[in-house]
């Protein structure tokens, strides 16, 4: 899928927009989950947060059209498509598994959803009251002068999704996972949305979500523990020179194009070289003067905008949960904007504790591309007063 053809939706002007989307998506998720109905109760965070993540990047990247097409029952395709992402399938495909034949039929229901919509609007029959990612992609073309296919804009949709998905779902399943040991935090939070933003907590805005370091603390904490996406592999286009340094010995190495590189981002993110207690999840360690803090100031990177927001050019920073270089992660940028807003909007509504006091998280599972709980995660919610009022 080509970058500049998604770039559209992830823009500045389309990132500011939303912030009111999500923050709108999440208080309707809450107000409408039957698990969350009572004014105390338990939840199993992973497929919660990844039910809310599909209705919060549908919304936002896809348009106001694919949302409403969009159920309980879309994410559980997505869920089948998502169990295609496993090691075996990268060898063996066609492997005529169980899970293998959902992935499939999740596919084909998916694409068939995005056509229809495709089709209706060549027609003429849908009235375009606002420019989403399908009119964006309707309308592209390749180099040559080619117009996009109608079954390659549906499945562009699919990627699109999937790429707004992943990171976001498991890494807001982390954050509530985290924040249920530390009640501290969750008020912390809460203060500083009062504190900033007023006493009547406004919508959220684009411009006030960057006046909340805490809150993007905490995404960044979980981002650093949890790194999304756990390798990365890339193949070398010309004899790569380097040099490794020990202790006792330094030694050059040359690899050639004949090889693939593989990087893990997470690695460094949890060595006490750069962050002293490396596996505490303490969001305050980005506060300028803490014990445990990491100031990526003394990274000096040059930053660049690829045409979807500025990052950094370089690979210099060992906090690097969406790669480096030209080929980081795209939607960086939106996961961001994503996260926080889900974050900010949930401290809001719910407070979240571990069951039965319990201190410790599940283990992290690695037998897939993305890096997500093991096991099924439950906490305690019990709803705040303004979500109480709301409803």
């Amino acid at each position: 899928m080509s970058s500049q053809f998604v770039k559209f939706g992830l823009t500045s002007e389309a990132l500011h927009s939303y912030v009111t989307l999500i923050q709108k998506e999440v208080e309707s998720f809450v107000a409408r989950l039957p698990t969350l109905q009572a004014q105390t109760g338990k939840i199993d965070v992973c497929p919660t947060m990844a039910e809310l993540t599909i209705y919060t990047a549908s919304r936002s990247l896809q348009g106001k059209e694919v949302r409403e097409k969009f159920d309980s029952s879309f994410a559980t395709l997505y869920h089948d498509l998502d169990m295609g992402f496993s090691p075996i399938n990268f060898m063996l495909p066609w492997a005529p598994l169980p899970h293998n034949r959902r992935r499939d039929y999740a596919q084909r229901k998916m694409a068939q959803t995005y056509m229809d919509i495709i089709k209706e609007r060549r027609k003429g029959g849908v009235e375009r009251k606002e420019d989403d990612m399908i009119w964006n992609l309707m309308s592209c073309v390749y180099k040559d002068g080619t117009q996009v296919p109608d079954m390659e804009v549906a499945h562009m949709m699919i990627a699109l999704l999937m790429a707004g998905q992943h990171s976001s779902s498991s890494t807001s399943a982390w954050i509530m996972i985290r924040l249920a040991t530390r009640p501290d935090i969750q008020e912390q939070l809460l203060e500083e949305q009062k504190r900033v933003l007023g006493e009547d907590l406004p919508p959220l805005t684009y411009e006030n979500l960057q006046k909340l370091p805490l809150n993007a603390q905490v995404v960044k904490e979980t981002l650093r523990l949890h790194a999304p996406i756990h390798s990365v592999m890339r193949k070398v286009k010309s004899p790569m020179p380097i040099t490794v340094s020990s202790p006792t010995s330094t030694k050059s190495y040359v690899i050639p194009t004949t090889h693939n590189l593989l990087s893990a981002p997470g690695v460094t993110s949890r060595q006490s070289e750069y962050f002293p207690e490396p596996m505490l999840w303490e969001p305050h360690r980005w506060d300028d003067g803490h014990p445990l803090a990491f100031t990526e100031k003394d990274v000096k990177e040059e930053m660049i905008d690829y045409g979807y927001g500025m990052v950094s050019k370089g690979a210099a920073s060992p906090y690097l949960p969406f790669g480096a270089g030209r080929h980081r992660c795209i939607g960086e940028q939106f996961a961001y904007v994503q996260l926080g807003t889900v974050l900010a909007t949930m401290t809001r509504l719910l407070k979240v504790r571990t069951m039965d006091g319990k201190q410790g998280i599940v283990d992290t599972d690695y037998s897939s591309l993305f890096s997500r709980p093991m096991a099924p995660a439950w906490v305690r919610y019990e709803k705040r007063s303004q979500a109480k009022e709301e409803q």
